[in-house]
């Protein structure tokens, strides 16, 4: 890597391994726009400035989408941020628990796995994870169908529940008015 700071330089690194991976929906865009969301609302919205989380949510998605190793991370980012990571990388269903099951049961399989994942997340990788769904939720809106969508936002008041409001007001407010204008429109 080069001398810039370690959010630079994830952010370099995100960009090589997501490059060719778009968001979902029609006329998608890179998936880099959605690490580079995460990142802002982090520092803008939660007001965060700590490298280590800043770094490590540029990184979130890593090795949920197998980008990049841990080793990987671990060597040019540091234990600790390579901890984010693994905490915000969540628990898919194996085969066994998917067989049989409908698309939608698997579906609120993978939302219950996900609220148990976030329950169990420190702190820190709360607080990123709020970041991240605060981005998915604005996603969501522009992308997912009238069904698609109110389950989502079920979904995302589900996290709310798990994670404090405490962990960052400002990010969990928004991710609250954001479900409320979801479910207005």
């Amino acid at each position: 890597m080069n001398s810039a700071g370690p959010l630079d330089q994830a952010l370099q690194f995100a960009a090589q391994r997501h490059a060719g991976t778009l968001r979902d929906g029609p006329d998608p865009l890179p998936y880099l726009t959605h690490v580079v969301e995460v990142v802002n609302n982090l520092r803008f919205v939660g007001d965060v400035s700590d490298p280590i989380l800043l770094t490590a949510a540029a990184l979130h998605d890593l090795l949920e989408q197998e980008a990049a190793t841990e080793s990987e991370i671990k060597k040019h980012f540091g234990a600790a941020v390579l901890a984010l990571v693994q905490e915000l990388t969540r628990t898919e269903p194996g085969p066994e628990e998917t067989a049989g099951l409908t698309k939608d049961e698997i579906w609120h399989l993978r939302a219950q796995l996900l609220k148990a994942d976030v329950a169990e997340m420190s702190p820190a990788a709360q607080t990123i994870k709020l970041a991240d769904r605060l981005a998915n939720l604005q996603e969501a809106g522009r992308v997912k169908t009238s069904k698609k969508l109110r389950r989502y936002v079920n979904a995302t008041r589900e996290i709310l529940d798990v994670i404090p409001k405490e962990r960052n007001p400002a990010l969990w407010k928004a991710i609250r008015n954001g479900c409320d204008d979801l479910e207005n429109r």
